[in-house]
C-alpha cells in the first residue's frame, strides 16, 4: 500500500474453520455444509434496502438444486420452495423466516462541503462517532470508506452522520457496513460483522438443501424478508400482498440479545415471544417436541427457552396479520454490534458474536421440524398428559363442590380419555 488517500485500506481479516468440538446433531457433511451456507451470507454485505448480496446467495443456491422454486412478491422479498416428494403436492403449511439485513448507512452525497450518510436500524447515535464504514455498491464491490465523525438527529426520519478520513470515491447509491471482519472463528464462538439475521437465513439454507439431499416428502417454504430493521416493513409488504397461504404455519428465525435464562452456549433458544407480543402456544409446544427428538439422538444437543424481550421480530408481525406463528433464535452477544456495556465498559462497536454449536443445534432443530413438525400434535398429547391429573382428582373436586354449593349435589362427569396405543384410558 502506498498510503494514498484514494487508496482504501484492505478489509478487516476473516477466519472461517469448523470447531472440532460438537454437539452430535449434525452429521460431519451436515456441519461442512452449515458452515458453507453461513460463510456465503456473512460474506455479503448487507443493509436495509439493499440486500443485493445476501439475495444473491439465496438465488445462486436455489439456481445450484433443481427441484427448488423461487418467487418474489413485489417487494422482492424472496421465498424458496421445496414441494417435497410425497404424493399430496400442496402448499407447505410449513415455513421458516429470516430477514437479509442489519443496520447500517446509505450515502446520501456531499453537503456543505461534507460528505454525509443517514443511518437505518437500531443503534444509539451517541456510540456512531469515530466509527470506520466500508462503502460497497449494490453489486457488493468495495468503493470507499470512511469515518463517522459526527452525528445529528432530528425528530422525523433517520440519524444523519458526517464523514471524515474518506478513502477510495463515493458512488450513488452505495450503502456502508461497520468496517469490522465478515466472521472469525475461535473455538466454538464466531464473531462476525453480522449474525442478526444472517445466521437465521443461512439455518433456512441448511434445511432446505437437507430437504433437497434427503428427498423428504413434506413440502417446506423459506421466506427471506427485507428491512426488517426499520420496522418489518419488508415483511408487512410480504402479508399486505397476502404472498403466503393463510393455513401457514410460520417460524421466525433471529438472532436476540442473550438474556439471564438465554445465554450464549447452551443452545438454540425456543422464543416464546419478544418485546411486543407472546407467540402461539401450540407452535411452541411443537417445537419443545421436536427439541426432544433432537436430544433423543444427540445426548449433547442443549436447547433453552426464554421470552427473549431485548427485541422485537417477525413474528409478531405474521401473528398479528393473521399467521400463526412461532420463533427460535440464537442468543446473540454484541447485538446490533453494540458493546455489552451494562457488563463493563462505556460501549462501542464491536462484532456480534453467537456460538457455532448453538447454531449446528438450530439447524438440527429445523431439519427435525420439516421432517415431522405436527406429525404428534403436541397439543393434544399436552392436553392427556394435563386429563391424568384430572381423571385422578376429579371426584374429589366433584365432592367438594357439593360443600361449596351449598350443599346442592353436582353430577359427576368422568372424562372420557383418549388412550395411546398400549395405554389403558
Amino acid at each position: 500500500m502506498s498510503g494514498r488517500r484514494s487508496e482504501i485500506a484492505d478489509a478487516p481479516r476473516s477466519r472461517f474453520s469448523l470447531p472440532k468440538k460438537s454437539n452430535g446433531a449434525l452429521t460431519q457433511a451436515e456441519r461442512e455444509l452449515a458452515l458453507q451456507f453461513a460463510r456465503s451470507l456473512l460474506t455479503a454485505p448487507t443493509a436495509p434496502y439493499f440486500e443485493d448480496g445476501p439475495l444473491r446467495v439465496v438465488r445462486q443456491f436455489v439456481a445450484e438444486r433443481e427441484g427448488l422454486e423461487i418467487r418474489a412478491d413485489r417487494f422482492a422479498n424472496v421465498i424458496v420452495t421445496w414441494k417435497g416428494t410425497g404424493r399430496r403436492r400442496a402448499p407447505p403449511a410449513l415455513a421458516f423466516s429470516a430477514h437479509l439485513d442489519h443496520p447500517a448507512f446509505h450515502y446520501e452525497g456531499k453537503s456543505g462541503g461534507k460528505q454525509r450518510a443517514s443511518f437505518h436500524g437500531g443503534v444509539p447515535a451517541r456510540l456512531l462517532p469515530g466509527t470506520d464504514v466500508r462503502f460497497f455498491r449494490p453489486d457488493g464491490s468495495s468503493c470507499s470508506t470512511a469515518r463517522v465523525s459526527s452525528v445529528s438527529r432530528t425528530d422525523k426520519g433517520p440519524v444523519q452522520v458526517e464523514l471524515t478520513d474518506v478513502r477510495g470515491r463515493f458512488v450513488r447509491p452505495s450503502f456502508g457496513v461497520f468496517d469490522l471482519p465478515d466472521g472469525v472463528m475461535r473455538g466454538t464462538r464466531l464473531s462476525a460483522r453480522v449474525c442478526d439475521d444472517l445466521m437465521g437465513a443461512a439455518a433456512i439454507l441448511a434445511a432446505l438443501d437437507a430437504c433437497w439431499r434427503k428427498r423428504e416428502p413434506r413440502p417446506l417454504a423459506g421466506i427471506f424478508t427485507r428491512a426488517e430493521e426499520t420496522g418489518f416493513v419488508g415483511c408487512i409488504g410480504l402479508l399486505e400482498a397476502k404472498a403466503l397461504p393463510a393455513s401457514t404455519t410460520v417460524i421466525g428465525l433471529e438472532c436476540s440479545p442473550r438474556r439471564a435464562t438465554a445465554i450464549v452456549g447452551r443452545g438454540p433458544v425456543i422464543r416464546i415471544g419478544d418485546r411486543l407480543s407472546v407467540f402461539d402456544p401450540a407452535i411452541t409446544l411443537e417445537l419443545q417436541a421436536a427439541a426432544v427428538r433432537v436430544a433423543a439422538r444427540a445426548p449433547d444437543f442443549r436447547v433453552q427457552r426464554a421470552l427473549m424481550d431485548g427485541g422485537s421480530c417477525e413474528s409478531t408481525a405474521y401473528n398479528a396479520w393473521g399467521i400463526r406463528a412461532g420463533g427460535l433464535c440464537l442468543a446473540l452477544g454484541n447485538y446490533h454490534n453494540c458493546t455489552d456495556h451494562k457488563r463493563g465498559g462505556g460501549g462501542g462497536i464491536s462484532t456480534e458474536f453467537v456460538d457455532w454449536n448453538d447454531y449446528e443445534g438450530l439447524v438440527a432443530l429445523l431439519m427435525e421440524c420439516a421432517h415431522s413438525f405436527g406429525s404428534e400434535p403436541a397439543q393434544a398429547k399436552m392436553q392427556l398428559r394435563l386429563k391424568r391429573s384430572w381423571q385422578r382428582e376429579y371426584k374429589r373436586l366433584s365432592a367438594s363442590s357439593a360443600r361449596l354449593s351449598g350443599g346442592r349435589v353436582t353430577r359427576q362427569v368422568r372424562p372420557k380419555m383418549k388412550a395411546r396405543p398400549g395405554e389403558m384410558a
